[in-house]
């Protein structure tokens, strides 16, 4: 690990995949084929009886036709064509064009979303060549059946092509959602054929580094950002070497000119992205500052109404100084009422730029109440800001995002509940809310047997006998039934065991439970 004239610690892993918008002119030629040039050959085939067929053949610029493979990939299609044709009855005469495409840049060519191929493209600017390996692993980034995350893939593909040491972090991880898929958990550490392009995308970076000349590239800058990636994937933070990349990358960056400098939309938001998804599977503050895209993504649509939230209005009475993690949460509620968590729009922009869902993780992230005391208000907003957390994590899977890590936050919130009682009051439905999410999200046995039990302490506290009235009072603050539906059947029997079991002592001993007192009014009824 090491950025030799920088001091820059090691290369960087990435996967991803965008094609954008492309500015074309078209040029239309009378003939009997048609042909268009690309890299991302497409064919569109039509009713040859009745329609004209096309060829679609994409060229950077006019000259590329003077290039002897072009032309010969020409004839080749217009002699398919012609032979087509002397097979069928010529019933009908048609007219069919060549026509060509004159696209402007790779660059701007990258941008183009190619949602769903399930193919790896012939005439892509790979940075290496590829073998049948190679191709298998890069059609599993695409393929309609993948595991493979496709969450901002429209911004870190083509960062991943941008050079050898990116695209082989973008094929290490490829390997590890195959073996995810073949196994069933994603590992935590590269396989063989992963560590193998890992350490190719090592011994790049560190050749990149030797010339003086690219120490501010966008090379070695989306390197940084693919091995950023790389570890936050594996979930593998306890060797210090994502925080080392991402210093690194910070001080790549000031050395440039600062984030506003990076002028590639592309890479700018792929270096958010590789912040945002190591902080949140660490709960620690991201430093990369949101791209211009997210933030104007975050806000609320304007001249739209807000539906009435009783939770929110009931924060504002009690904790009216406390606003961060609230307007969050009513952003949230707003998005949800409009139903453009999982519309058409969102997903796409899941794929290419990033959907709500990255500006809101970035904005609970960067909210840290406890920094400021351990207060009653303070500790009732981190709880709630870890909480929130949870309850989006099956959001951002659904949009595409995998793996997400949400173990820190889960043990983060219990931590911050044991250490701290407080009297949450009207606020009540809040705490169990957040534990609600809580228990279903953690995957560690012990810890979501402790929420389990806050649960059911919760509910006998609340003098809450049936399940249906505690769904009912984790609706009332929020809820998204195809996200969640059945959720509650994955602790129901265990919470009601407590429930059942509380009630029976206190028949016996007429005595609340002494966990309650952790709760401080919490065995008062609902007012």
């Amino acid at each position: 690990m090491f950025y030799h004239g920088l001091r820059l610690v090691s290369p960087y892993s990435l996967m991803a995949y965008s094609l954008a918008d492309v500015r074309s002119s078209t040029l239309q030629l009378p003939c009997r084929s048609a042909v268009a040039a690309s890299r991302t050959t497409q064919a569109y085939t039509m009713d040859r009886a009745t329609k004209p067929s096309f060829n679609f053949v994409n060229l950077t610029h006019p000259d590329d036709l003077k290039s002897e493979e072009t032309q010969l990939r020409i004839r080749r299609l217009a002699m398919t064509e012609v032979g087509k044709a002397r097979r069928k009855p010529k019933t009908k005469r048609e007219r069919n064009q060549i026509i060509l495409e004159f696209r402007h840049s790779t660059e701007e060519r990258l941008k183009l979303d190619r949602l769903g191929s399930g193919q790896t493209d012939p005439f892509s600017p790979y940075p290496i060549e590829i073998d049948d390996s190679i191709r298998a692993l890069l059609a599993n980034i695409f393929s309609q059946n993948t595991n493979h995350s496709s969450q901002l893939r429209g911004c870190w593909y083509p960062v991943g092509l941008s050079c050898a040491a990116a695209f082989h972090n973008v094929l290490s991880n490829s390997q590890n959602f195959l073996f995810q898929q073949q196994n069933g958990f994603f590992p935590s550490q590269d396989d063989g054929i992963a560590l193998t392009h890992h350490h190719k995308a090592l011994r790049h970076a560190s050749e990149m580094m030797k010339d003086a000349s690219k120490h501010k590239s966008d090379e070695i800058i989306g390197t940084v950002a693919s091995f950023m990636c790389h570890h936050a994937l594996l979930g593998n933070f306890a060797g210090g070497e994502w925080d080392k990349h991402r210093n690194a990358l910070v001080r790549i960056v000031e050395l440039r000119g600062g984030f506003n400098e990076i002028d590639k939309e592309y890479l700018r938001i792929t270096l958010s992205w590789a912040d945002l998804i190591g902080a949140f599977s660490q709960d620690v503050p991201p430093i990369v500052p949101m791209p211009r895209k997210w933030v104007l993504d975050s806000e609320s649509p304007p001249n739209s109404p807000r539906p009435y939230s009783p939770m929110s209005l009931t924060w504002k009475q009690q904790l009216p100084m406390r606003c961060d993690w609230v307007t969050v949460f009513d952003d949230i509620v707003h998005l949800i009422s409009l139903d453009r968590t999982f519309n058409e729009e969102q997903v796409i922009l899941a794929i290419t730029s990033g959907s709500w869902m990255e500006p809101t993780i970035y904005r609970l992230l960067v909210i840290r109440p406890l920094h400021q005391g351990n207060n009653r208000e303070q500790v009732i907003e981190e709880v709630c800001r870890l909480g929130t957390l949870l309850f989006l994590s099956p959001f951002w899977r659904i949009l595409g995002q995998s793996p997400v890590w949400t173990a820190a936050i889960s043990r983060n919130l219990l931590l911050v509940l044991m250490r701290n009682m407080v009297d949450w009051n009207e606020l009540r439905p809040l705490l169990v809310w957040v534990i609600y999410f809580a228990a279903i999200e953690t995957k560690d046995l012990a810890e979501r047997s402790q929420f389990v039990f806050m649960l059911g302490m919760l509910m006998t506290g609340l003098q809450l006998q049936e399940w249906d009235e505690t769904m009912h009072l984790i609706k009332s603050v929020l809820w998204v039934e195809k996200v969640y539906s059945d959720s509650d059947e994955l602790i129901r029997d265990e919470v009601m065991q407590i429930v059942n079991r509380n009630h029976v002592n206190t028949v016996l001993i007429d005595t609340p439970p002494e966990f309650l007192d952790e709760f401080p009014g919490g065995k008062e009824g609902i007012d």
